[in-house]
């Protein structure tokens, strides 16, 4: 088996690939938003992306600081948090007061009791690396949501092209 820690210099530039990648995906809804903020209006939008972006974001920081040596996780993480609030905040600025609503108690489920009960129940439950893999576990789970989310979008259009046909 291959220790990432006896090629440095690719674990590097693949960490440095991903936070390339990563970063390009935290941009990708960027026209959206410039056509909520030109049109004032969320447009039937949802915001359930961006509250599991941040949540994911969030969550792959608690990762890092577990793991210890992890500067890239870091960086980029830090840099989604930054984009992933943006996205809410104008997102909630322009919704109607209904999805400003649902917005509101996502934003509380998510960050404040998820993110929470993640951080107290893995602190209180479980000791050094154990604690690591756990959290990794759960980082992935939601990062596979968040890349796999934006396709759910695409078979449920294409399936309802189909419908009309």
């Amino acid at each position: 088996m291959v220790i990432a820690g006896q090629f440095p210099h690719l674990t590097f530039a693949f960490g440095l690939m991903g936070n390339i990648v990563s970063f390009m995906v935290f941009v990708s809804p960027l026209p959206t938003f410039y056509k909520i903020y030109k049109k004032k209006s969320t447009e039937g939008f949802q915001s359930i992306p961006y509250v599991v972006g941040l949540f994911s974001a969030m969550l792959w920081i608690y990762y890092a600081l577990l793991k210890g040596n992890a500067m890239l996780l870091i960086t980029i993480n830090s840099v989604g948090i930054v984009v992933q609030t943006f996205y809410l905040v104008v997102y909630v600025f322009y919704a109607p007061k209904k999805a400003k609503m649902e917005s509101l108690k996502l934003i509380i489920l998510f960050i404040v009791i998820g993110f929470g009960l993640i951080v107290l129940l893995t602190q209180l439950l479980t000791k050094g690396a154990q604690r690591g893999v756990i959290v990794g576990w759960v980082c992935l789970v939601f990062a596979l949501c968040v890349f796999v989310a934006p396709l759910g979008v695409l078979v449920c259009t294409n399936y309802n092209l189909k419908k009309k046909k």
